[in-house]
């Protein structure tokens, strides 16, 4: 019986944490040689240097356990959160120098109303600066359009700037697009990616889902890809479970693709696919 007043887990949290158990056993065979490691293939995005395209969705490693050895499992970032700066946040440390990269996911409390998130934001600005490796403005499910929630990138954006003399570079900014705000015809698409890039973001990362996932997540990627500036990194989420769904995400224009579902499903399946197609490069 579980005791009163204890926390509830739902399936999923469950079947998230046993996983990043798993996958914490694996990552600590070392850098010689263990269990399926490879060479990955490092890319450049969002102004930062990855070891690997591929990183784990926030939701999946929510405190950043698997960091320090998530490049030995052919990662090449971690996307902790989502996290709401509220009523308090767990201790996080930056994680080992040459690893995956650390990225961060913020969003806002549910009874907060829109016309007031923009400090929710700042506040988790604030909170990761001197950790995060980059920051992603994740709109939850309540956002009403992409119109308000530029206003909050901006605000973002602008503190992101001031604060700017601690770092050698201006924290990187990734605004997360749903699927529901990318259903329109191309020009509206075009319009709302050209908006959080004029914004201040420097990746946008867009979520896709449903059946026609894979289908439609490389149309809008092709599309997005040839629209941005040069320096703005389209990142691609959502119905990825395969390796060549990630060679046809990173082929439609993809710069970084992430993976969460696939991975907890499948136990370490497809990570282990990636690792095995790194060494064969």
């Amino acid at each position: 019986m579980r005791p009163t007043g204890a926390p509830t887990m739902t399936p999923r949290a469950l079947r998230a944490r046993w996983a990043v158990a798993r996958l914490q056993r694996l990552a600590g065979g070392g850098d010689d040689g263990g269990e399926g490691l490879g060479r990955q293939r490092p890319v450049s995005a969002i102004g930062l240097s990855f070891p690997s395209p591929v990183g784990l969705a926030a939701g999946f490693d929510r405190r950043g356990r698997l960091l320090d050895g998530a490049h030995r499992l052919g990662l090449g970032a971690v996307e902790m959160g989502t996290f709401v700066v509220a009523d308090g946040l767990p201790h996080l440390s930056r994680p080992i120098a040459g690893g995956a990269r650390c990225g961060v996911s913020i969003g806002k409390p549910r009874h907060v109303p829109w016309d007031a998130a923009d400090e929710a934001y700042l506040r988790g600005l604030r909170t990761f600066h001197p950790i995060a490796d980059y920051l992603t403005l994740n709109p939850g499910r309540d956002c009403p359009s992409p119109a308000v929630f530029i206003q909050v990138a901006a605000a973002t954006a602008q503190l992101r700037d001031r604060l700017a003399r601690h770092r050698l570079r201006p924290l990187p900014l990734v605004a997360k697009l749903p699927a529901h705000w990318l259903n329109g015809d191309v020009p509206d698409i075009v319009g709302v990616a050209d908006a959080f890039v004029a914004a201040g973001v420097n990746g946008l990362l867009v979520a896709t889902e449903g059946p026609d996932a894979q289908r439609d997540a490389c149309a809008i990627l092709h599309v997005l890809s040839q629209s941005v500036r040069p320096d703005v990194s389209v990142i691609s989420v959502g119905g990825i479970g395969s390796l060549a769904e990630v060679n046809a995400r990173l082929a439609a224009g993809a710069a970084l693709v992430q993976v969460h579902r696939a991975v907890l499903a499948r136990n370490s399946a497809l990570l282990g696919a990636l690792q095995r197609s790194a060494s064969a490069r």
